[in-house]
């Protein structure tokens, strides 16, 4: 509990905290907890259902079971959204995150230090079309190669600070257990809750077909429990490709190992199955 013990009501008890100061259906911290378990649905399995007619599952009655892909991994349901922390920033300290702020050094930029990144000129044509169905809001969800597996329900997501992969995704891969390293930084999703990563660990990854993309070595942060996706590819590896994003053609075009411009489509179906 927070606050001066002396200044407490000794005549409540709280069993959450075994302190006195509150009653514990007053107690803020539970409440908190249990909505957060309530959303992960952990509470499911405790909570009275109605005798009466239960309204119908959307989608599933109307939406044919499909084959599952060799390519795509169960992962599991509980969500993180627009996702902060990991090594963006700085790290997990206040200090790494107010050195980070330093760098960004308008005179640095002036006196031409960024100059020797050069970027590559990116044409948007009407080839770039494809078949996407317009109009739409779709995410845009890749598939990719990843250490010798090709990976389907990748999603790009500018809004994460982090390469994230879930663990499901991961004990499919060829993996060594103790390449594993623990870590120390927490994930904020959208909501602020709080999700620890189990680790983290290094996989090579190609954007793009054999001789037509680029390889990369990705730090992923393993996530236990990471919505519909295998994995999630953030600003990190978005910024190291060079990536640009156009959203209404789920397009991605980025740097190629030959230094020329590359181009990924997003799955627009797969898109709409993963939401």
């Amino acid at each position: 509990m927070k606050g001066d013990p002396s200044k407490r009501n000794p005549g409540k008890h709280c069993h959450f905290h075994d302190d006195v100061g509150h009653e514990t259906n007053e107690c803020i911290s539970l409440k908190r907890l249990l909505d957060q378990l309530a959303e992960r649905g952990d509470l499911d399995s405790y909570v009275k259902k109605s005798i009466g007619k239960q309204p119908p599952k959307q989608n599933q009655s109307v939406r044919p079971k499909r084959q599952k892909s060799a390519d795509s991994s169960d992962t599991d349901e509980a969500a993180i959204n627009t996702i902060a922390g990991g090594y963006a920033g700085g790290g997990p300290t206040v200090q790494g995150n107010k050195d980070n702020i330093r760098q960004l050094d308008v005179n640095s930029i002036n006196r031409g230090e960024t100059s020797g990144t050069s970027f590559l000129e990116v044409i948007i044509s009407e080839k770039d079309f494809g078949g996407v169905q317009r109009s739409h809001d779709d995410p845009i969800v890749i598939e990719c190669k990843v250490a010798n597996q090709r990976v389907g329900r990748i999603l790009i997501d500018t809004g994460s600070s982090s390469d994230l992969i879930s663990h499901k995704c991961l004990t499919k891969l060829k993996y060594r257990l103790e390449s594993i390293q623990l870590v120390s930084h927490p994930l904020v999703g959208f909501g602020g809750g709080v999700v620890h990563p189990i680790g983290q660990v290094d996989f090579p990854v190609r954007l793009g077909e054999r001789g037509e993309g680029r390889h990369m070595v990705i730090r992923f942060l393993v996530v236990k429990e990471l919505t519909a996706y295998n994995m999630i590819l953030g600003r990190p590896t978005l910024n190291d490709s060079k990536a640009v994003i156009i959203p209404s053609l789920m397009l991605l075009k980025f740097e190629k190992d030959d230094k020329t411009v590359g181009s990924i489509r997003g799955d627009q179906r797969m898109a709409r199955e993963c939401y």
